[in-house]
């Protein structure tokens, strides 16, 4: 299990490392900035529920928090929310600023937060929405929310993959819609193996 965290910290840091030589618009900066600060949610009403740190385990596909604690349905469910939050604040406040004082730099910065948060509350996948969903749903109707996750994942790889090839977008929004699936990929993967 070592070996395996110690060869997904190696490829995290090499992708990293490779996205940031090729970032002239600082797009993937902007991104890590906005998920440090979505993470840093989760994290901060966890430590208020439990008075303790969670875990950080190194995945494909970034970096995962392992909650050890035991939370109420209520507390899980606002620290699933918590890290969304934060994104669609941060958006606000960074427009209400854009606002007042035109900045593109600002806006697009803003508009890097809402997407963060907007893909966040997806309902498939590892991500927060799908969380959050399987908290709401009663036990027995869990294979069928599976079900119904899985079709929806499969919907959403195909228009990102159709947006990504034939949509007439500069190619920094095409690799966006391309890496967008690949993250879900890797998370899935990495999720099956533990």
């Amino acid at each position: 299990m070592k070996q395996n965290n110690g060869a997904n910290v190696v490829l995290l840091l090499a992708a990293l490392s490779a996205g940031l030589l090729f970032d002239p618009m600082g797009f993937l900066r902007m991104a890590l900035a906005a998920s440090v600060m979505h993470e840093a949610g989760h994290i901060l009403l966890y430590s208020l529920c439990t008075h303790s740190l969670p875990r950080l385990a190194p995945s494909l596909g970034g970096i995962s928090l392992r909650m050890d604690k035991l939370l109420t349905r209520k507390q899980e469910a606002a620290v699933i929310c918590a890290g969304p939050l934060v994104n669609f604040l941060a958006a606000a406040c960074m427009f209400l600023s854009a606002w007042h004082k035109a900045s593109y730099g600002l806006y697009f910065f803003a508009a890097v937060h809402l997407c963060m948060g907007l893909y966040n509350c997806l309902p498939f996948g590892v991500l927060d929405g799908a969380r959050l969903l399987a908290l709401l749903v009663p036990a027995r109707g869990l294979p069928i929310l599976e079900r119904f996750q899985r079709a929806g994942l499969c919907v959403f790889l195909t228009l990102a993959g159709l947006a990504a090839l034939l949509a007439p977008l500069p190619f920094e929004a095409r690799c966006a819609a391309a890496l967008a699936p690949c993250y879900l990929l890797l998370q899935q993967a990495g999720r099956r193996r533990t």
